[in-house]
């Protein structure tokens, strides 16, 4: 079989209707490099492989037909044109940016932590500077691994009919995978709700699922938190933990160091000031506890 015969094949073989072009370049030099494909030596293999052929080649496919520019994306991801989309808008934000994750109250969803639709779906990646430092390190490696710099995917409005917002992060929290979509681990979304209840529900509705599901998660929770940079979202977790759940840790407690007399630090970071304090977490419990 010829190489562009192999990369056509292998193409169809992954599983997938979307390609970007650093998949597609991925798969070219594993092709190249391996000389061979379904144990039989590839004809008419090039004498060399680098970004510009692997560029050249992808535009013949788009030139016969085999591959179109995919419809939500100004340049960079191609869809098989005789195959059909079924991937959801998660699932393609999570295959064309390797960076990319679901987060907020859409993970809080997939974490089955609350219910209803999540409109819109929130999605977090890096920033181009931190997509940048990452291609840097990954160049690294070496040009066998990293392979050339391509520019980062640029999100619109909506992917797949659906409305999406996306979050910028210098760094990316772990995640885990459910259902083919890299989403915030379940303490990773815990934390997150402190640090920006707004895009979670509201923090009405963020102490309703801590309430509900904090105990099940702990060890997860107490982990993320700890690793988070915000002082003020650690003593939201520890208020809630020990006031509101009724839990107590030595892990837990040692949160209180980054509570201030004298501040303004509130519990819902949306609300109004309220002049009703937690004496131990020296915040303002300007949202109902008993309604939440």
């Amino acid at each position: 079989m010829s190489f562009s015969g192999a990369v056509e094949d292998a193409l169809y073989e992954r599983g997938s209707g979307v390609v970007t072009e650093p998949d597609f370049y991925r798969l070219t030099q594993e092709l190249f490099a391996s000389g061979r494909w379904r144990g039989e030596p590839i004809s008419r293999l090039p004498k060399a492989w680098d970004g510009p052929r692997a560029s050249a080649l992808l535009s013949r496919f788009i030139r016969e037909g085999m591959l179109t520019r995919d419809r939500d994306f100004g340049r960079g991801v191609y869809r098989l044109l005789d195959r059909e989309g079924g991937e959801t808008a998660e699932q393609v934000a999570t295959l064309v940016d390797p960076f990319c994750y679901v987060s907020h109250a859409s993970a809080m969803r997939l974490h089955d932590l609350r219910r209803g639709p999540d409109v819109p779906l929130h999605l977090s990646t890096l920033t181009r500077k931190a997509w940048g430092e990452r291609q840097t390190g990954n160049a690294a490696l070496g040009e066998r691994d990293a392979g050339p710099a391509y520019p980062r995917i640029v999100f619109g409005d909506r992917l797949r009919r659906r409305t999406i917002a996306v979050h910028e992060v210098s760094r990316p929290v772990t995640v885990v995978e459910i259902d083919q979509v890299r989403v915030s681990t379940v303490g990773a979304t815990f934390a997150t709700m402190l640090v920006e209840p707004h895009f979670c529900g509201g923090m009405a509705s963020v102490m309703t699922v801590w309430r509900r599901h904090a105990r099940d998660h702990l060890n997860a929770i107490v982990e993320a938190v700890d690793e988070i940079e915000s002082k003020i979202a650690k003593v939201r977790a520890g208020y809630i933990l020990t006031e509101v759940v009724g839990i107590e840790a030595s892990e837990i407690s040692a949160w209180s160091a980054f509570a201030q007399r004298g501040g303004s630090r509130k519990l819902d970071p949306d609300g109004p000031y309220t002049p009703v304090f937690s004496e131990r977490w020296m915040i303002s419990l300007n949202i109902s506890v008993a309604n939440s």
